[in-house]
């Protein structure tokens, strides 16, 4: 075998490394903007009550290397005059299965247990990542799905 050829066969084999398509459980790992709930674009209404309105304006979902996640959101409220603003954070473990990622709470609280119809956005149970990068995550009341994007 001249050097020649065997540069080549080293090219070939470095061209196919390249080329071969990581497992989704190695792109799992990034930072990812929520853009939809339950189908509707952000900003989303998640809690009406007399005169209040409350809704998600913005969010969140980083999944580290180490396993660990966190899932950060703002929400805007308006009851009659007042406005206000804040910030809701919850965090944990997750394993990964092929596309599917299982969301483990550290604290497995309820944050508002004493509203059952409200959405807890950040109950997340299972979520499946797309190639394109679309993360579509299903909460625990198994019905609502939030849907982010790199």
């Amino acid at each position: 075998m001249t050097d020649k050829t065997l540069l080549c066969g080293l090219g070939l084999v470095a061209a196919l490394a390249a080329s071969t398509p990581r497992t989704a459980e190695a792109q799992v790992p990034g930072t990812y903007r929520l853009a939809e709930i339950a189908g509707s674009a952000l900003p989303v209404e998640v809690e009406k009550e007399w005169s209040c309105r409350e809704s998600v304006t913005e969010g969140t979902l980083t999944l580290g290397a180490d396993s660990l996640w966190s899932f950060r959101f703002n929400k805007h409220e308006v009851c009659g005059a007042r406005t206000e603003d804040e910030i809701e954070q919850e965090g944990g473990r997750y394993s990964t299965e092929g596309n599917t990622i299982r969301f483990h709470d550290d604290d497995d609280d309820d944050d508002d247990p004493d509203d059952a119809d409200d959405q807890d956005l950040d109950d997340l149970e299972t979520a499946t990542l797309g190639s394109d990068g679309r993360l579509t995550a299903r909460l625990e009341d198994g019905e609502t799905t939030l849907v982010f994007r790199r």
